[in-house]
């Protein structure tokens, strides 16, 4: 765990500091009882964190997806302008789809096709989670700190994505997701402007994006060839209507400490996530692999035949516990500051 992420989150569990924080937000008075429904949220989800991350890996992934489950619900708690814990909306708010015809029993012969496993959103604590944090997406684009904040749309609860369409997105695990598809549904940005006149551009290398180019040019953007590089443009309104899929690195920042800005191509059906909750989701994945496909889980853990996707999950775990945290306590610190 990091003390000091964590120690900038021990404001959820003080309620002077939590009302403060409220009216900040909201511009108004936080009661006593949704002050201690939001403090008690996040101490579980320091507690779940705290045995997960001294844990064996067996079991880690499970506590670490209910300390993220908490923290998450501290969080909307505290973003949502009226009512408590008695509006929420009961379950997960994430769908295992028929994984049990992927993996199901004793047989691990599932285990090479982890990948083809697939989720949906539903009503529950995700969907009330993606509607208060108003799937907002943080950007990092020259500076540790947030210089630019957008929300995408909320998406349709009928899609589906796999755990490769999730994976293939999220720059911190390519590393070790390389080792199991070249489908690379991401690439860095090397520079990005924005105006309402000249509208949006994005120069990313044509090295490798020719999937991603291609995505975005049949979204109505524009490909401009310099050369080694390659610039994604599009007037206003268009980013308006096609706000591009970000994502940023978290575990592997520039310098230590600024998060490495990416373009990715859009989720199957044209969605779009936060980071934020982009990280929930693997968090539920992995959590949900422990909990309901035990005997797949521990094959992976010792090493069995087909488990070439553990070094990938070995990494999407630390994504989590490192990056869901200071993804909430940036989160907090940039809508205290904003006022929204």
């Amino acid at each position: 765990m990091n003390r000091a992420i964590w120690q900038k989150l021990l404001s959820l569990e003080s309620r002077d500091i939590t009302q403060q924080r409220f009216e900040q937000i909201h511009s108004r008075t936080l009661n006593a009882r949704r002050a201690r429904e939001i403090n008690a949220a996040a101490r579980q989800a320091r507690e779940y964190f705290r045995n997960g991350s001294n844990s064996d890996h067996s079991v880690r992934p499970l506590l670490t997806f209910y300390g993220v489950a908490s923290l998450s619900r501290a969080l909307l708690l505290l973003l949502k302008p009226d009512g408590g814990e008695e509006g929420l909306n009961r379950g997960h708010g994430i769908e295992a789809v028929r994984w049990g015809e992927v993996v199901s029993g004793g047989n691990i012969d599932g285990l090479p096709r982890l990948n083809e496993l697939r989720i949906c959103v539903r009503s529950g604590l995700f969907s009330d989670f993606m509607k208060y944090t108003r799937n907002r997406m943080s950007m990092h684009i020259r500076s540790g700190g947030v210089d630019w904040r957008f929300c995408y749309d909320l998406p349709d609860h009928a899609e589906q994505m796999s755990i490769g369409d999730l994976f293939s997105r999220i720059p911190d695990l390519w590393e070790d997701y390389s080792d199991l598809s070249d489908v690379r549904r991401h690439v860095a940005v090397q520079d990005l402007s924005y105006s309402e006149d000249n509208g949006l551009q994005v120069k990313i290398r044509k090295e490798n994006s020719s999937g991603i180019i291609s995505a975005y040019q049949e979204l109505g953007y524009a490909a401009v060839d310099d050369g080694e590089s390659c610039a994604l443009t599009c007037s206003a309104d268009r980013a308006e209507r096609e706000i591009p899929q970000f994502v940023h690195t978290y575990v592997n920042k520039m310098f230590g400490a600024i998060p490495k800005l990416f373009i990715a191509e859009p989720f199957p059906g044209g969605a779009r996530y936060s980071q934020l909750c982009m990280t929930y989701m693997v968090s539920f994945v992995l959590g949900m692999l422990v909990r309901y496909f035990p005997t797949h889980w521990i094959a992976l853990v010792q090493g069995e035949k087909g488990d070439s996707m553990w070094p990938t999950i070995v990494r999407a775990q630390q994504v989590v516990e490192e990056s869901y945290p200071e993804l909430v306590a940036e989160m907090i610190r940039d809508a205290s500051a904003t006022g929204h």
